[in-house]
């Protein structure tokens, strides 16, 4: 049993793009783009304006530029993990704490080459409304967000990831630090052949 976890930040503008596959990646094995499956109930642009106009008609005034009021959270999942399971982990996540995932995105294509092997990213999308009726954002706490780390696990049927002061690496950063355990592990061979 692999160990899950779940990494939360604001959504991006290219997000639905990525998710969608409406964009060729090098990280992206088309062959396996088949087994990906997504659920949608809204899109991101509509669920925006719809929290901006209930935050406008309730306080009076624009929603902050800075404001983040759709997230997105990248879930570790294996293999055998079902629409059905993050469907209940989303609604958990409704119950719980008000935060409504209106896209849920599977993707079994992505992953890299290491040495000659190819490791695959087994993950998932969720797409949250992370605002309230009144289009105020939810406010959870670090317990708040420890919690759902573990509402993932439960609902998932896998192991908690062990909670660790290491930084989240973008898409980019994490390519960069392939590339030199790559770089390194080619400089080993050429110094003991």
């Amino acid at each position: 049993m692999g160990a899950t976890s779940i990494h939360v930040q604001a959504v991006k503008p290219g997000s639905e793009i990525h998710n969608f596959r409406e964009k060729e990646l090098d990280y992206v094995r088309p062959e396996l783009s088949h087994l990906n499956e997504s659920w949608v109930g809204d899109s991101i642009s509509h669920r925006l304006e719809s929290a901006k106009q209930r935050y406008l008609d309730t306080v009076g005034q624009k929603m902050q530029a800075k404001a983040a009021p759709i997230r997105e959270g990248v879930i570790v999942i294996k293999q055998e993990t079902t629409m059905q399971e993050l469907q209940q982990f989303a609604t958990v996540c409704k119950e719980r704490f008000g935060i409504e995932a209106f896209q849920i995105h599977i993707h079994k294509d992505e992953g890299y080459m290491n040495a000659k092997q190819w490791t695959p990213n087994l993950h998932a999308h969720v797409v949250f409304d992370w605002t309230q009726p009144n289009g105020k954002s939810v406010r959870l706490s670090r317990d708040d967000m420890a919690e759902l780390q573990t509402i993932a696990s439960e609902t998932l049927g896998m192991e908690r990831g062990v909670s660790s002061d290491r930084k989240h690496l973008s898409a980019m950063q994490y390519k960069t630090e392939c590339a030199k355990e790559q770089l390194q592990e080619l400089s080993n061979d050429i110094s003991s052949a």
